[in-house]
């Protein structure tokens, strides 16, 4: 008779108990949960703001009505018609002037710099029948062109809080050559 190989398994392997986890990973643990605890610390009154907007759906919204050159830009879209010209003063920072553009729309848009001089305001106006200049930095002085313009009384400054100014302006009172 054949001797057979025996049936008995090693089960040595099986009843082997894995290592416990080594103390830099239980350091690692306890700082992403103190990590934690001190971020909600920290937003401790934000989290029941952002409760409530996560219940109600308005995370989009709400940030935006919080901006105020945002409120700025809609209460111009509200006050201005869609078929006019208007002119942007900025220095392309930020990417306001995209924004504004954006929720301006249907207008024309036209962007020039805040220092541009009289002759570029003028012409521009002439050849667009510009009638809205809208200055983002209302804390910044107006550029020559703008003060030309005030002075000429072709640039009614309107009377809308934000952050920036807005003027009406009549093409028609700019007349003549445009020379710097």
């Amino acid at each position: 008779m054949e001797k057979q190989p025996s049936q008995a398994r090693d089960t040595s392997c099986l009843t082997r108990i894995p290592p416990r986890p080594h103390w830099l990973v239980r350091l690692i643990l306890l700082l992403f949960v103190l990590q934690l605890g001190w971020l909600t610390w920290q937003f401790r009154k934000d989290i029941s703001d952002m409760a409530q907007r996560g219940w109600s759906h308005r995370w989009g919204t709400a940030v935006r009505e919080e901006d105020p050159f945002y409120q700025w830009i809609a209460e111009m879209g509200r006050n201005t018609p869609p078929g006019v010209t208007y002119i942007f003063l900025d220095n392309y920072e930020a990417g306001k002037e995209v924004e504004a553009r954006y929720h301006l729309y249907p207008r024309q848009h036209l962007l020039l710099l805040p220092e541009a001089p009289p002759s570029l305001l003028f012409y521009t106006i002439r050849q667009n029948n510009v009638t809205y200049i809208f200055d983002r930095d209302a804390k910044r002085p107006p550029g020559p062109g703008l003060q030309a313009a005030l002075a000429l009384g072709a640039a009614q400054p309107l009377n809308l809080p934000g952050p920036g100014r807005a003027y009406r302006v009549n093409p028609k009172l700019i007349t003549g050559g445009f020379y710097d």
